[in-house]
C-alpha cells in the first residue's frame, strides 16, 4: 500500500489546525443518509461529506521509534486517536465518518469516496471538493497528483470522469466547460493562469454569488488541457522547504470547472461549478523551523484556516443564531460560494499516523466532526433557454399544421369525390324529372288520342283503336318506372343536402365565403324539398348560410334567415331550448357588430339567460354572448 506514497515527500500542500472548531470529546454524529428531506421551504438538504485519508508512516521516514497514534476499521469507517502519553493510551478517543481511506489503499478509493460530489456539477448543481490536513500530510498528492495509473489524483480522475459522461451523451446536450485557477497567498488573490492580472472578488446583487472578476477563463474541451492547466497552475503556486515538507505549499488554491449544460430535452440551460481546493496546512513554527519569509506565511495561512474554522462552527450552529464570517478572509469569501451556495461538498481531512502528530491530527478530526454537522439546501443552477424552448414550439406548430393541412387535405378530397357522387346523383334526378315529365306529356296525348279512337270505335268510324290502346299500356309502365326511380332519388335528398352543407362548412372553414355560399344554398334547397319549410335541419341550414352573409357584410339577408331560423325553432323546441337562444344570440350579435347596441341588448339578455341555464357559466357561448352584453351596455 506504502508504494502509491513514495513520491508523497515532493508534494506541495499540507494541512492544519483549527483554534475555533474544537468539538467535545465525545461527538453525536450526524445522521448518515446521503440527502434528507428540507423543512417546509422544500427542495433537498445536503450534508457535507468527510472522507479520512491516513497517510503512511514511512512516507515523511519518521523515526523508527515513533508510534502509530491511530487505529482505524475502514469497513465500520471508524478511527481511535491513541494519547501520546503511555499512561493514557487506554483513552482513546472514537470518530466515525462518511469515508475512510486507510493507509494501504489506492488513489482510486479517495476519487470514489468524493464521486457524488464531482457528479453534482453534470445534474446543474454546484459541487466542491476539498483537502484538508497538517503540512506533509498527503493533501496535494491525493488532490492533484498528475501521474498516470495508481497514483493518478482526484483532480485528473474527476477531469476523465467527467468528459467521459458529455461522451456518453452522444450531443443530446451541448456542453460548454471552462477553467479558472487561483491561490490565496499572505491574503493576496493571484491567477495562477495569468500571473500578471489582478482578480478581484465581486458579488452579484441579489442572489449573493461570490465571483472572479479579472481571472482568466481558458475553455476546455478534453481531460488532456484540463490536466494541462492544473500543471501550468501549479507551477506558479507558492511553495518552500519546510522541516515538515520539501516542497510545502505556501497558499491556498482553488481549481474552478464551470460546466454549462443547454439543449436537450429539458430545453433549459444550466451553469454549475466544481470547486477543487488544495488548502495550505497550518503548522507549528516549532516543528517547521520556518523564519522571515516563512513565518509570516506561516501566521496567514493559520489565520485563514482560523477564520474557515469559525465558518465551518456557524454553519454548523442549527439554531442560526451565528452569522459565519465569509469576509475575515481572502479564503473564507473565496469559498462562500462553494461551502453555502446550494452544492454537495466533500472534504477529504489527511492525517498523519505518527504519535509526534497526534495534536494535529486531533485538531483535523474535530474539524471534520464539526463540517459534519452543516447542511445545505441543494439549488440546481438551471433557467429555461427561451431560444430552444421558441424553436421547440415553433417546429410543433409546424408539424401541427402539417398535419393538419394534411387530415383537411384528405377531408376535402374526400368530400369532393361524395360531392361530385352527389352531384351525379342531382343529375340523374333532373333526368328521370324531365323524361318523368315528357312522359307525362305522351301519356295525357295518348290518353286522348285512346279517347277519339274509342268514340270512333264505337261508332265504327276509325280502325286501329286495338294498337293504340297497346302503346298507352306500355306508356303507362314506364311512367310508373320513371316514377319509382323519382323516388329512390328524393329518399337520398336528405343525405344530398347533408353532404353540401359539409363542403360549405369545408370551404367557410378555408375562408372561401363564395364556395361555402353555394354549397349552403344548395343544401336549404335539398333540405326544403325533402324535408318541408318547417324543419329544424332547415333552420340549422339557415343559419350557416346567415353566417356566410355575416362574413359578406351582407346583414340584412342575414337577419332575414335568423328571424327565419328563430321562428321554426320555437315552434318545434319552445322558446327556452338552446337553439332557439343560439338563434337570438346570432341576431343580437349581428345588430352589435352593426352599432346597434339598443336592439341587440335585449336580443343578448334573453339569449345569456336561456344559455345559463343549460349550459356551464364558463361555456364558450355563454362566455361570448357575456362580453358582447357588456361592450353594448359600455356604448349605449
Amino acid at each position: 500500500g506504502a508504494r502509491c506514497w513514495t513520491d508523497c515527500a515532493a508534494e506541495s500542500s499540507d494541512c492544519m489546525k483549527s483554534d475555533a472548531a474544537v468539538a467535545p470529546r465525545r461527538v453525536a454524529m450526524p445522521p448518515k443518509s446521503p440527502k434528507l428531506k428540507a423543512p417546509a421551504g422544500g427542495g433537498v438538504m445536503n450534508r457535507v461529506k468527510v472522507v479520512i485519508r491516513l497517510r503512511p508512516l514511512q512516507v515523511r521516514n519518521e523515526l523508527a521509534e515513533s508510534s502509530n497514534c491511530i487505529q482505524y476499521d475502514v469497513s465500520q469507517k471508524l478511527l481511535w486517536v491513541v494519547p501520546k502519553d503511555v499512561n493514557d493510551r487506554k483513552n482513546k478517543r472514537q470518530f466515525d465518518f462518511d469515508g475512510l481511506v486507510g493507509p494501504e489503499s489506492q488513489q482510486v478509493d479517495a476519487f470514489t469516496a468524493v464521486l457524488p460530489a464531482i457528479e453534482a456539477v453534470l445534474e446543474g448543481v454546484n459541487g466542491t471538493v476539498m483537502c484538508y490536513g497538517q503540512t506533509g500530510s498527503g493533501k496535494t498528492y491525493t488532490l492533484s497528483n498528475p501521474a498516470q495509473g495508481v497514483q493518478q489524483g482526484v483532480m485528473p480522475r474527476a477531469f476523465e470522469h467527467i468528459f467521459a459522461h458529455i461522451k456518453a451523451d452522444n450531443g443530446v446536450h451541448d456542453w460548454k466547460l471552462s477553467v479558472q485557477y487561483v491561490q490565496i497567498y499572505c491574503e493576496h488573490l493571484m491567477d495562477l493562469l495569468n500571473p500578471g492580472s489582478e482578480p478581484l472578488l465581486r458579488e452579484e446583487p441579489g442572489t449573493g454569488v461570490v465571483y472572479l472578476q479579472n481571472a482568466e477563463s481558458i475553455p476546455v474541451s478534453s481531460p488532456a488541457e484540463c490536466v494541462d492547466l492544473m500543471n501550468r497552475g501549479m507551477s506558479n503556486r507558492s511553495t518552500a522547504k519546510t522541516l515538515m515538507n520539501a516542497e510545502s505549499s505556501r497558499s491556498h488554491a482553488m481549481y474552478m470547472l464551470t460546466v454549462v449544460r443547454s439543449g436537450g430535452p429539458e430545453l433549459s440551460t444550466s451553469t454549475s461549478a466544481l470547486y477543487l481546493v488544495d488548502l495550505a496546512g497550518s503548522e507549528r513554527v516549532k516543528k517547521s523551523g520556518v523564519q522571515n519569509a516563512g513565518l509570516d506565511e506561516a501566521i496567514s495561512i493559520n489565520v485563514s484556516l482560523t477564520a474557515l474554522g469559525r465558518c465551518i462552527y456557524a454553519m454548523a450552529d442549527k439554531r442560526g443564531k451565528i452569522m459565519p464570517p465569509f469576509r475575515e478572509s481572502k479564503l473564507t469569501r473565496l469559498l462562500q460560494t462553494a461551502l453555502s451556495g446550494g452544492g454537495r461538498t466533500s472534504l477529504i481531512i489527511c492525517c498523519a499516523m505518527g504519535d509526534s502528530d497526534v495534536q494535529e491530527t486531533n485538531s483535523s478530526l474535530e474539524f471534520a466532526q464539526q463540517a459534519m454537522r452543516v447542511q445545505v439546501k441543494e439549488v440546481r443552477r438551471e433557467q429555461l433557454d427561451m431560444n430552444a424552448l421558441t424553436v421547440h414550439l415553433q417546429s410543433t406548430v409546424d408539424a401541427f399544421h402539417d398535419k393538419t393541412n394534411l387530415v383537411h387535405k384528405q377531408a376535402w378530397e374526400k368530400v369532393r369525390a361524395e360531392a361530385l357522387a352527389t352531384q351525379a346523383l342531382l343529375d340523374k334526378s333532373r333526368a328521370l324529372k324531365e323524361r318523368l315529365y315528357n312522359l307525362e306529356v305522351m301519356n295525357r296525348d295518348l290518353e286522348g288520342q285512346i279517347s277519339t279512337t274509342q268514340g270512333a270505335k264505337a261508332s265504327g268510324a276509325l280502325p286501329g283503336a286495338a294498337e293504340a290502346s297497346t302503346k298507352l299500356e306500355q306508356m303507362k309502365a314506364q311512367l310508373d318506372e320513371a316514377l319509382k326511380e323519382c323516388n329512390e332519388v328524393t329518399v337520398m335528398l336528405p343525405e344530398i343536402a347533408a353532404e353540401y352543407r359539409e363542403l360549405g362548412g369545408h370551404a367557410w372553414h378555408n375562408g372561401d365565403t363564395g364556395k361555402a355560399q353555394a354549397y349552403y344554398e344548395k343544401a336549404l334547397n335539398a333540405f326544403l324539398k325533402c324535408l318541408g319549410k318547417d324543419h329544424p335541419e332547415v333552420a340549422c341550414s339557415m343559419g350557416d348560410l346567415a353566417n356566410v352573409y355575416c362574413d359578406q357584410s351582407r346583414f340584412g339577408d342575414a337577419i332575414r334567415l335568423y328571424q327565419a331560423a328563430y321562428r321554426i325553432h320555437i315552434d318545434a323546441f319552445g322558446p327556452d331550448h338552446v337553439d332557439t337562444a343560439g338563434d337570438l344570440a346570432s341576431l343580437g350579435l349581428v345588430y352589435s357588430v352593426q352599432g346597434k347596441h339598443k336592439e341587440a341588448l335585449p336580443l343578448l339578455k334573453n339569449a345569456y339567460s336561456i344559455l345559463s341555464k343549460s349550459l356551464e357559466q364558463d361555456h364558450p357561448n355563454v362566455l361570448q354572448v357575456r362580453q358582447f352584453i357588456e361592450k353594448s351596455q359600455s356604448l349605449i
